[in-house]
Formats: C-alpha cells, sequence, structure tokens
C-alpha cells in the first residue's frame, strides 16, 4: 500500500467519521462538551485542516 493510498484512506475516515458526529451532535442537542466554545472550534478547525490536507495530498506535483 503506498502514501497516497494511506492518505486517501485516513482522510476518507475522517471524513466518514465527522458526518457520523454530524449526525449524532443533530440528534442528541443536549450533549455538549466541558470546555468553552473556542476550543471546540479550535478542534473543529485542526481536524478539518488534517482532513482536507489528507484528501488533497495524493493530488500534489510529483517531484522529479
Amino acid at each position: 500500500m503506498g502514501r497516497k493510498t494511506v492518505c486517501r484512506l485516513i482522510g476518507a475516515a475522517m471524513l466518514l467519521f465527522a458526518a457520523l458526529f454530524i449526525v449524532f451532535a443533530f440528534q442528541n442537542p443536549q450533549a455538549s462538551f466541558p470546555w468553552s466554545n473556542e476550543v471546540t472550534y479550535g478542534i473543529y478547525f485542526v481536524y478539518l485542516v488534517v482532513m482536507v490536507l489528507l484528501l488533497a495530498a495524493p493530488f500534489g506535483s510529483r517531484r522529479q
């Protein structure tokens, strides 16, 4: 299994987990995190950036 395949699989798994988390969050509006919204949004942002990088990395330019 190459590096591109591993990056795509991890990125796809993260995307699936995020979709499942959103479904869970909409079905359980009473659930919350024990910290402030700024921390939550920071975690969401870092997660999104890592996921996008993993999904986009295999499409980068090739070095020769």
